[in-house]
């Protein structure tokens, strides 16, 4: 497992070896192995941690292992930094933060709903079953042979789903007849993009989060929505609490002229960065929608966009985490998230606690969800008007 630029990690396991003698403390880095130095073994605070261990391995009545202690030493290291985004992740906890950024199952990428009948609800960009033409909207009425009519759910989904390499058959409805698709299953990640044409020639499209492969499915997705020649684009970056800014990196290619998108300060400054897009970018105006849970590389992207392609932000303040984590493997599967760098904007902003100010306030309604429905959400309403009139002001300046 490579160190994962997400936040920002880094991590030291500390092993003792207690003997007769006392304890023994060595100190294992990724890059090297060496002994604590000796103004540290000979200092107070070290020698006072020492007998606290020992005295509590000796003298105390309630049960405790070496292991524990060791375990208890390293969470309080982590937490003596008070910052809520570094934490040491046992194996399992690793595990689970892997599994989450890298959501992924094994099918031919549709999503169906069970009502009267099985009907495909959305298609996946890029998937077998986008390959084969397969349409929502579209009702499967067998599943290798098998009949959908009153079939259970799980049933279907059972069907559905198989080992990656193998094969299913659907039988489509089609006209007044059907059509079968016999289409080989892969891995596929589920999706965090979706997108669709508004009236008026407005492109849209939501990212949910910064994944393992959002960056290929942006790039699907915008180059289905210029196939219909979009006036705009309305970017939905409301409640994105961001993920891996690699997959922001290449989001912003798209839309960003070559150039910078974002500066990394380190703590050594040897290591400092600046990501660029590599472009080309896009001359089509841009309204980015943004909220108080818009935040890292939600908020990367959004500055970019705003500050180097000239597009416009459009509700309230965003989160403001201006900082990086780096997961950082540790043996025996365990990793220590750790805040690394510090980020900064194209125009060297640094948002931490600040967040970034919309170039139109538009507060959000109680008890209204987000959505691509124009009528049911008043900031997508304002989103569009934004748009709309930077587009005449482009139309007209030619």
């Amino acid at each position: 497992m490579k160190a994962r630029t997400w936040g920002a990690w880094a991590l030291v396991t500390v092993m003792l070896m207690a003997g007769s003698s006392g304890a023994t403390w060595w100190l294992t880095t990724r890059a090297s192995q060496s002994q604590i130095p000796p103004s540290m073994r000979t200092s107070s605070q070290f020698r006072r941690f020492v007998s606290t261990y020992e005295l509590i391995r000796r003298q105390s009545i309630w049960k405790n292992s070496p292991q524990q202690l060791l375990l208890g030493a390293t969470n309080g290291m982590v937490n003596t930094l008070h910052d809520q985004f570094s934490d040491y992740l046992t194996g399992g906890q690793t595990a689970n933060l892997n599994a989450m950024l890298d959501p992924t199952y094994v099918g031919i990428g549709i999503e169906v709903s069970f009502k009267a009948s099985l009907v495909i609800q959305a298609v996946f960009p890029g998937t077998p079953a986008a390959k084969a033409g397969l349409k929502a909207g579209q009702q499967i009425v067998a599943i290798n042979g098998h009949a959908t009519h009153g079939m259970a759910p799980q049933a279907a989904m059972d069907l559905l789903h198989g080992r990656a390499g193998s094969q299913v058959t659907l039988t489509i409805r089609h006209g007044t007849g059907t059509r079968r698709f016999t289409l080989t299953r892969r891995t596929i990640a589920f999706p965090t993009v979706s997108s669709t044409m508004l009236p008026g020639g407005i492109a849209y499209l939501d990212i949910s989060e910064f994944g393992q492969d959002t960056g290929s499915q942006v790039q699907a997705a915008w180059h289905q929505l210029l196939a219909h020649h979009p006036r705009g684009l309305v970017l939905d970056l409301r409640g994105k609490p961001g993920g891996e800014l690699t997959q922001a990196l290449r989001v912003a290619d798209l839309w960003v002229p070559k150039g910078p998108v974002v500066t990394l300060k380190y703590k050594n400054q040897k290591r400092d960065e600046t990501l660029d897009s590599t472009g080309p970018g896009t001359r089509l105006p841009i309204v980015v929608l943004v909220n108080g849970n818009t935040a890292s590389a939600a908020e990367i992207l959004s500055a970019a966009i705003q500050e180097r392609q000239g597009g416009e932000l459009v509700g309230t303040k965003t989160y403001g985490k201006g900082i990086v984590q780096e997961v950082i493997p540790l043996s025996g599967g365990a990793s220590l998230k750790l805040t690394v760098a510090r980020y900064y904007t194209p125009d060297g902003d640094y948002i931490e606690h600040k967040g970034l100010t919309p170039n139109v306030l538009v507060k959000e309604p109680a008890a209204i969800a987000p959505s691509d429905v124009p009528s049911q959400d008043p900031q997508l309403r304002a989103a569009i008007r934004v748009l709309e009139q930077r587009i005449a002001k482009d139309s007209g300046s030619r």
